[in-house]
């Protein structure tokens, strides 16, 4: 009986023993399989400095005015613009293109959790860069005086009208970028697609199928437009 009871002790602390030590060999290998998660998606993540939010563009338009007071110190060859804005008012349409881009480039493994089902959260909020720029031809649409003439459209088309004209109208855009972060449904798009992104990122040429579902609270927009002192 004694025997019986020596072995089934001995049994019981061999068998603790092989638990114990599957216990502890299943632990180690999920931290290391935890660790090899973090460092392949902040290698994934900062592997760009910036990621740029697919889809999430918006496309709009800004108007600016310019009177006879404020081309006076234009350049020469705008004369025929200059002459035709002599006590009146002349309305420019600036086509602008807003793109929002992730700042992936700070990201460490601080930053991060992974859960046991493979959906990625962030610690602390993403800075998302809101970019103006003009995209197309800015024209002038109105005078407040009468039709633009022909000499105007054709002053107007040129390279080096353009850039001109952008120059002018940086306030404008820096304007639409701060009207942009303001807009509910802009920000809403850009959150979908930037959750979709980051997914598209992550997932690439991998099994490993992380997921992101961002919030609001997970992003802070900052315009990145230089202001101007046009006015």
């Amino acid at each position: 009986m004694k025997k019986i009871a020596t072995n089934v002790v001995t049994f019981i602390i061999i068998a603790a023993l092989l638990i114990g030590g599957f216990l502890i060999y299943k632990n180690y290998n999920k931290k290391k399989e935890l660790k090899e998660e973090y460092s392949f998606v902040i290698k994934k993540l900062t592997q760009k400095t910036e990621l740029v939010v697919t889809d999430a563009a918006v496309s709009t338009s800004a108007k600016k005015e310019f009177t006879s007071e404020k081309t006076k110190d234009w350049p020469a060859w705008t004369e025929p613009i200059v002459k035709s804005v002599v006590g009146r008012t002349i309305e420019m349409e600036i086509p602008i293109k807003t793109e929002f881009k992730i700042v992936l480039k700070d990201i460490t493994n601080d930053d991060i959790i992974i859960d046991n089902r493979n959906n990625l959260k962030f610690k602390k909020p993403l800075t998302v860069n809101v970019d103006s720029q003009v995209e197309g031809e800015i024209e002038i649409i109105n005078s407040k005086s009468g039709i633009i003439d022909k000499a105007v459209d054709v002053a107007t088309s040129g390279k080096s009208a353009q850039e001109f004209f952008t120059e002018k109208t940086q306030d404008a855009v820096y304007s639409t970028s701060e009207h942009v972060i303001k807009d509910e449904k802009s920000i809403e798009k850009v959150i979908k697609h930037a959750s979709q992104s980051l997914e598209d990122v992550l997932n690439i040429s991998s099994d490993r199928k992380i997921h992101v579902e961002l919030t609001k609270e997970d992003l802070v927009f900052v315009n990145i437009d230089p202001k101007s002192n046009e006015k």
